[in-house]
């Protein structure tokens, strides 16, 4: 028995997701200890979802349309070589090592439960099968392929992933009135809804939004460097 669409992406936009919200928090992290005041997080979440979620959710949608168009009898390397370009595109948007090594644990972590919910779905199972996980965005993508989840559904549930991962990890760093972080979800999602009917057109890699977050790369570098840290990213 499937679980539904929409239990599916109420599952997958809980923040606790994959491990437990215990290893990644979104970037909330390295902001904060790079000198981010807490007055600055909702521009800082706003600024995250224009640029760096868009990249996540457009990939996460090439990929749920390259899964949905593949041939899934196909030899195995066939449909690997469509998903490496998708992969390529995100790589080369996502400059900082450290961001695309967070990316590949969460992706690691998200193939783990697909595999056990779709173990029929030939691209999940061939994705945990590779040594070198596929980015969180794409395993977003083949989750939202097998479970029937749409393309703008996709796009707003990745910006609302990033915005929450990113609010609740502000409860453990900076403890504080649990209403706010709710309000800068709110908005930041606001933000963006405009944008989601763009996004959820996409179908080829080269589409992918290209915006960056030079500051936001630099603190996950200089974050990636500390041997005392609550998140990994």
């Amino acid at each position: 028995m499937s679980p539904a669409a929409q239990t599916v992406s109420m599952l997958l936009a809980d923040a606790r997701l994959p491990s437990g919200g215990h290893a990644h928090s979104a970037g909330m992290e390295p902001a904060i200890v790079g000198g981010l005041p807490m007055t600055d997080v909702l521009p800082f979440l706003i600024g995250r979802a224009r640029t760096t979620t868009l990249v996540e959710a457009g990939t996460a949608v090439v990929a749920r349309h390259l899964t949905l168009s593949g041939d899934l009898d196909c030899e195995p390397g066939e449909l690997g070589r469509t998903m490496t370009a998708v992969e390529r595109a995100w790589a080369a948007r996502t400059p900082s090592p450290a961001m695309r090594d967070a990316s590949r644990v969460l992706g690691r972590g998200y193939l783990r439960l697909a595999t056990r919910v779709w173990p029929a779905s030939v691209p999940l199972q061939r994705a945990r099968a590779r040594q070198d996980a596929p980015p969180r965005a794409v395993v977003m993508g083949m989750i939202a392929a097998a479970a029937g989840l749409g393309a703008d559904d996709l796009v707003r549930l990745t910006v609302y992933d990033e915005a929450h991962s990113a609010a609740a990890a502000v409860l453990k760093l900076e403890p504080r009135d649990p209403v706010d972080p709710i309000v800068w979800v709110l908005e930041t999602c606001a933000s963006v809804e405009h944008l989601v009917p763009m996004i959820a057109e996409l179908t080829h890699p080269d589409a992918i939004p290209a915006a960056g977050a030079p500051q936001a790369e630099g603190w996950a570098e200089a974050h990636a460097l500390l041997t005392q840290r609550l998140f990994r990213a």
